[in-house]
Formats: structure tokens, C-alpha cells, sequence
């Protein structure tokens, strides 16, 4: 089983504070049993973090994420010219605010790996055809 990681899946799982902390959590505990392969595109680390330090002011958090990156503890897909124009004719840009370049790209390598779902909450995925790991269990 592969699952594609968001942002706000990432830092639903790391950051006790969050409204989907459960079910993040339990979620990926589902997802371990399974043996599943969580992929996280590089874009994902960045956003991750960059929200972490800036609009929740929990650096600290976004520091653990870079220390799971750089112990090798995360599968990361690079994000490429070729990932970045695909993700980019997904998208309608200015049609939704909530729905950025960083999401085409989840999109995007999910499509790719033939993800059997995104771990993320956001509903634009499942518009796109793709599950989400939350609503496998």
C-alpha cells in the first residue's frame, strides 16, 4: 500500500495541538499494521515546517520534522521540472484560494506512485478521484 503525506497530514500527526491530531494518529497506526509506504514530497517538508515556524510559531515541531528528514527516517520524492509542470495543469489559478501549487503537487505524485490514497484532510483530493487515508478505515 502507498500513501502520498500532505502538509496537513504531516503536521496533524506531529503536532499534539492540531484539531486532526486523533485521528492522524490513529490513522497512521492503521496504515503501520498495513505496511504501508508513506511517500512525502520534498514540497511537503518545506511547507510543513515553513507553517510550523511562521503561522502556528512552533519551531520546535518544525525541528523535528527536519531531524526525521535528516536521519533518513522519511521517504522523499524530489520534485522535479517534469512533477512541477503536471502539478501546474491541475490547477485553476484563481478559481480557489485553498487549493495551491503545493497540493497539485501531492496530486501529482500520488498520480505517479499510483497512491492508494493521500494522507491529508483536504476534500479537493477526493474531487480529483484519489482517497483519502483517513476515510480507508
Amino acid at each position: 500500500m502507498t500513501i502520498v503525506v500532505d502538509s496537513d497530514g504531516l503536521i496533524g500527526l506531529i503536532n499534539k495541538d492540531d484539531s486532526h491530531n486523533s485521528v492522524s494518529l490513529a490513522t497512521l497506526e492503521k496504515l503501520i499494521q498495513k505496511e504501508a509506504k508513506l511517500i512525502y514530497p520534498a514540497t511537503v517538508i518545506t511547507e510543513a515546517t515553513a507553517i510550523l515556524q511562521i503561522r502556528l510559531e512552533r519551531p520546535e515541531l518544525a525541528a523535528e520534522i527536519v531531524k526525521l528528514l535528516l536521519d533518513g527516517k522519511l521517504i522523499i520524492e524530489a520534485v522535479d521540472y517534469v512533477l512541477l509542470k503536471e502539478a501546474s495543469l491541475l490547477l485553476k489559478l484563481g478559481m480557489r484560494k485553498h487549493n495551491t501549487l503545493f497540493d497539485a503537487i501531492v496530486a501529482s505524485v500520488a498520480k505517479k506512485h499510483k497512491a492508494d490514497a493521500i494522507f491529508s484532510f483536504d476534500r479537493w483530493y477526493p474531487k480529483l478521484g484519489f482517497k483519502l487515508a483517513v476515510d480507508m478505515f
